[in-house]
């Protein structure tokens, strides 16, 4: 499981950014800013090795994380 690198609260992230979620709905969701969801944002796709929005949705969908 790729997804085992991941913090829970990176977790968390990375469901709502599969789900289509903005950075500005992610933050107000977790009661965070912005600018911290950007930087987790940023280490999620380093950590996973995703160049873009799409492999990170087809590694949710193939995780089992979201459904099609």
């Amino acid at each position: 499981d790729p997804l085992h690198v991941l913090s829970k609260r990176e977790f968390q992230l990375f469901k709502l950014l599969a789900e289509g979620k903005l950075i500005s709905e992610i933050a107000e969701i977790l009661s965070i800013s912005p600018k911290t969801v950007g930087v987790h944002h940023t280490n999620i796709m380093k950590k996973l090795a995703l160049q873009n929005a799409a492999q990170l949705v087809r590694l949710a969908i193939s995780c089992k994380v979201i459904e099609t």
